[in-house]
């Protein structure tokens, strides 16, 4: 017996039920939802949907990023990653909202031991598929620009002023080669890799766009935390499906690690100073700054 919106369970979060009622569409694809288990986050809300039409993703952005992402770049980019293989194809995509619906997927219940080297694999296929992403991402105009937005007391901390001037110094004596920009996840986080059983799925493709290889690698390397083995893994298997964009020098992978962790933390700035949870994201801060400085203090050292 069909079910009607009278079976939907009182339990749902109420941001669901809304979405369903303003967007037809989805009890049209999905059916009537059913039940919903929210997923970890830092800049959406995904939910595993149980719906009567089957079992789904359903990603609800969060209203404070809605100026800061191009949702059409972001709905063609997508389009262009379920041909190269990458991403799961959505069931409905509606770049106004930010609402992104795909079929769920059954993921590992652990992280497989050749994750490295799966999330390689999957980034050099990426890389080397050709696409035509829309946008760019350069890190040092996305610092400046994370810079500007914020007032001036939340960067007046000392070490974020010194990190500052370091990346700064490093721009403007940039010595190393910069392979060509390639199609690029550009969040290649943890929380943005499904490990099915079989392969692995890069999901939330929202700041996708064309980018210096060295942006996915120092990204990955950083968020899944590898250790110097894993990395390597990571790295050789990038390189058997890379091709031409396989050619990033170490060096230039280590400085765009302290470009990635400085945009981060500017990010996370940003989070407190619109409101959000200042004891998630200060932290969160101040681990990536300081981690960033580390590393650049470490590239200096003559004796290493």
């Amino acid at each position: 017996m069909p079910h009607t919106p009278a079976d939907t369970p009182a339990v749902l979060p109420a941001e669901i039920l809304d979405a369903f009622r303003l967007h037809p569409q989805l009890p049209d694809l999905c059916g009537q939802p059913l039940g919903a288990v929210l997923r970890s986050g830092l800049t959406n809300r995904v939910y595993r949907l149980a719906a009567t039409g089957g079992t789904f993703f359903l990603r609800l952005p969060e209203s404070g990023n809605a100026q800061r992402i191009d949702r059409a770049v972001e709905a063609h980019n997508l389009v262009l990653a379920v041909k190269a293989g990458r991403a799961l194809p959505p069931v409905y995509c509606h770049p106004a909202s930010g609402i992104l619906v795909t079929r769920a997927v059954e993921d590992c219940d652990r992280l497989p031991e050749d994750a490295p080297e799966r999330l390689g694999t999957a980034l050099g296929l990426l890389h080397a598929s050709g696409a035509a992403f829309e946008g760019f991402i350069d890190a040092d105009s996305l610092r400046t620009g994370h810079v500007r937005r914020l007032p001036s007391a939340a960067i007046a901390d000392p070490e974020m002023i010194r990190l500052t001037a370091c990346l700064d110094d490093l721009a403007a004596n940039q010595t190393t080669y910069v392979p060509p920009p390639v199609p690029s996840h550009g969040d290649p986080s943890p929380g943005n890799c499904l490990f099915a059983p079989d392969r692995l799925w890069l999901i939330d493709w929202e700041y996708s766009a064309m980018a210096d290889p060295a942006w996915d690698l120092a990204y990955a390397i950083l968020e899944h935390g590898y250790t110097r083995q894993q990395e390597r893994r990571f790295l050789q298997a990038y390189a058997v499906t890379s091709g031409d964009a396989s050619r990033v020098a170490a060096r230039q992978i280590e400085i765009m690690k302290s470009k990635c962790d400085a945009v981060s933390a500017l990010w996370a700035l940003e989070q407190v100073v619109a409101g959000r949870d200042e004891v998630v994201f200060l932290p969160f801060a101040q681990a990536r700054r300081d981690r960033a400085l580390a590393r650049l203090d470490k590239m200096q050292d003559p004796a290493i």
